[in-house]
């Protein structure tokens, strides 16, 4: 005897051998009433099916797009092809940096530091940060990237350590100083950039238009100890970067100080040692002063060598005018050689 169970699941088997659907549609009486038959697919698969739950609520699976919009109205009118995006153009001008002229294609100018360590006291809490770059080289990359970003003048500018051992300096800032001319023979200019010691903070401040800076002092080897023929060269190029720093920024520049060592001078005919600002000044002081040398030295690099030097960029060279008062510094013209640079001496090398 067949049950009436084993009737009605023989009859539902039977059924959905002719269409699946109505299998569904006897399992989920929702789907009685969802719509038409095209609501639910030939082949059931679990998105078809999930599509088919949500038939009855006007709800398409289609894209997450339908999604949304099925549950923000607002979204419903929203045709992405539609989309325009509109750039302007003046964002575009306003966000690139300003033009600087292209650099020269070899390095004309060359900047190391014989004591790496020598920092600025009012920034960083001491006068020497040994074994680590100190504010001498931050002073320096100022000087640098004013000279390669304004003036177009490539820079080579070693940071390398010179100073772990104080005693021997200078014996290896010449092995730097060698590798920096070797590597980078179109240099023109060589400079070592150090700090000055002993003074003030009245003694080590000049104010620029209103603005604090540290005053700048070259020193040249006289070759008293190792003569060296060349010196006299290194002196009167020192000269012509003094002469012209004060006339541009007057007060700024301390002048030119003879000293007995040769400072590795020997080397290039342009070679000199200059001191940014002192122990006393702060590192922020120091690049100022560094940006306003750049002028300088891109002034004299035209000179030297016209052919080498591309033209500056808008308004480059462009020194501020003083004030109207005059320029106003608490520094003195020390050391400054008035006679016959042949006759003086230092009795203080470095």
């Amino acid at each position: 005897m067949i049950s009436l169970a084993e009737k009605g699941t023989d009859l539902a088997f039977r059924c959905s051998e002719r269409d699946p659907r109505g299998l569904l549609r006897a399992g989920i009486p929702v789907l009685a009433w969802a719509g038409s038959g095209e609501d639910i697919p030939e082949l059931v698969t679990p998105r078809s099916l999930f599509s088919a739950l949500l038939a009855p609520f006007r709800v398409k699976m289609g894209t997450p797009l339908e999604l949304v919009q099925n549950e923000i109205s607002v979204l419903r009118g929203y045709d992405p092809e539609a989309l325009v995006v509109v750039v302007d153009p003046r964002e575009n001008e306003s966000n690139q940096p300003p033009s600087s002229p292209g650099l020269t294609e070899k390095a004309l100018v060359g900047i190391y530091h014989t004591h790496t360590g020598e920092t600025y006291a009012l920034s960083d809490g001491t006068e020497r940060l040994t074994g680590k770059r100190g504010g001498v080289v931050t002073a320096g990359e100022a000087l640098k990237k004013e000279l390669e970003d304004v003036y177009g003048m490539r820079v080579a500018h070693s940071t390398r350590i010179n100073d772990a051992k104080y005693s021997t300096s200078y014996a290896e800032s010449e092995k730097d100083a060698r590798s920096l001319l070797e590597d980078n023979p179109e240099i023109q200019i060589l400079l070592d950039i150090h700090r000055d010691a002993g003074k003030s903070r009245q003694n080590s401040l000049v104010k620029v238009k209103g603005q604090e800076c540290a005053p700048i002092m070259f020193v040249v080897g006289s070759g008293a100890r190792a003569p060296f023929p060349t010196w006299k060269q290194n002196y009167d190029f020192a000269r012509e970067l003094a002469d012209q720093l004060e006339k541009e920024y007057p007060g700024l520049c301390c002048g030119v100080k003879v000293k007995e060592g040769r400072y590795n001078q020997f080397l290039h005919p342009r070679a000199i040692l200059v001191e940014m600002g002192s122990v006393s000044n702060s590192t922020e002081e120091a690049e100022r002063s560094a940006r306003m040398l750049a002028g300088i030295i891109a002034g004299k690099m035209r000179d030297i060598a016209p052919d080498k030097v591309k033209p500056a960029a808008p308004g480059a060279g462009k020194t501020p005018d003083p004030e109207q008062e005059g320029v106003k510094a608490s520094v003195h013209q020390d050391a400054e050689i008035q006679a016959d640079p042949e006759n003086y001496e230092d009795n203080n090398p470095e």
